[in-house]
């Protein structure tokens, strides 16, 4: 996993609990200009199987004095069965214009974490 996916995988857990966290498919970055730019689609289950489904997108730096510093941006896109989110990520690499398609992240060691936190704290 690369360290702009940690780091935005750190903002979703600031925002919902981790346990929450479905599934999330990342598109490959794209760089340019100093910056790696990325955008991911986070499924959230909410209640039952309904699930609220959130676009990701982060911009982190790659060279100059703020290297390595990123920005991560996360909003819902929709709210469904589980059969709406393949649509939804669709629609996401539509209009973001992505190269590529959306691999699953595997979210093991990450969804572990809070287990790992509690044992130590």
């Amino acid at each position: 996993m690369s360290d702009a996916l940690a780091k935005l995988l750190d903002a979703v857990a600031g925002a919902m609990p981790r346990g929450e966290v479905e599934a999330v498919w990342a598109f490959p970055p794209v760089r340019r200009e100093g910056r790696e730019h990325g955008v991911a689609v986070v499924s959230r289950r909410i209640a039952g199987d309904r699930r609220r489904v959130y676009r990701a997108r982060y911009v982190m730096a790659l060279a100059g004095a703020g290297r390595g510093a990123v920005t991560v941006d996360l909003e819902p896109a929709a709210e469904g069965p589980p059969e709406l989110v393949p649509s939804v990520i669709e629609g996401v690499r539509r209009r973001a214009d992505e190269a590529g398609d959306a691999e699953r992240v595997d979210l093991t060691a990450w969804l572990g974490s809070d287990d790992e936190r509690a044992a130590v704290g």
